[in-house]
């Protein structure tokens, strides 16, 4: 018969989830999962921020709700994040943004 497993978080670790949860060790944020550190990025990295965040909620590990909550970030802001994720993988979180060519006027 299987045994329950209660989730551990060492002391200072912010909880997303019961079973999931992030802390600051320094200038990095690391995510745990249970005990097990499943990501990690320094605090200014708003890319990989974005591309976990993302990552936990289309893998079903949290709810738009809950992130919503825990990191005070605007519902429609995730939304599209997820929609990048779906669209272009993690690494479209990190490709540079292409710039636009602007016309030149011709003088008279």
């Amino acid at each position: 018969m299987p045994q329950l497993q209660l989730p551990i978080f060492a002391e200072g670790v912010h909880l997303i989830t019961p079973n999931l949860g992030y802390q600051r060790e320094g200038d990095d944020i690391v995510y745990l999962h249970g005990m097990m550190p499943v990501f990690l990025h320094h605090r200014d990295d708003t890319a990989s921020f974005k591309m976990i965040v993302s990552q936990f909620y289309l893998n079903g590990n949290a709810k738009q709700a809950e992130l919503v909550r825990v990191f005070g970030i605007q519902p429609l802001a995730l939304k599209r994040w997820v929609k990048k994720y779906r669209e272009g993988g993690p690494k479209a979180f990190f490709e540079t943004r292409r710039k636009r060519r602007t016309t030149q006027k011709k003088s008279p």
